[in-house]
């Protein structure tokens, strides 16, 4: 398995724009996808581990995102969490990977928290995070 190929299975989860982490010991061998350092998650690696508010841009004026995602950020926001629904999952539909790269460009200094609440998961994580995404946590039953 290559360092480009990303793999999400039962007990794993990504942290840091690709790097998966094992949370529980499972029978089979996992491919993990590694990328050059982040600065935004080395930064949060060598922070006092602290409750952190991640407002979910759910919550905000799609039409007006960015600015939205700005003026929580200036309110003290710690992180920007992104819900990604695909529908099937879950029966709403949200946003993809384009609208994280958007962020990222508009934000690039944030702290991007991606929630995907999607089918198979392992098909998009790499996707997320090479839109920017600092954080990818996934459903283990959707993997």
């Amino acid at each position: 398995c290559s360092a480009a190929t990303a793999f999400v299975a039962f007990g794993l989860a990504a942290l840091g724009s690709g790097v998966i982490r094992r949370k529980k010991a499972s029978a089979s061998a996992r491919c993990v996808a590694l990328r050059a350092e982040n600065p935004r998650v080395a930064k949060l690696r060598s922070e006092p581990k602290t409750v952190k508010i991640s407002p979910s841009i759910l919550s905000a004026n799609f039409a007006q995102l960015g600015e939205d995602v700005g003026n929580v950020l200036k309110a003290g926001a710690d992180w920007v969490h992104v819900d990604v629904m695909d529908g099937r999952f879950v029966p709403n539909i949200t946003i993809g990977p384009g609208v994280v790269g958007a962020l990222r460009k508009a934000h690039p200094d944030a702290i991007l928290d991606c929630h995907l609440m999607i089918v198979e998961p392992e098909q998009r994580v790499e996707d997320f995070a090479n839109a920017g995404a600092d954080i990818i946590s996934v459903h283990c039953e959707a993997a």
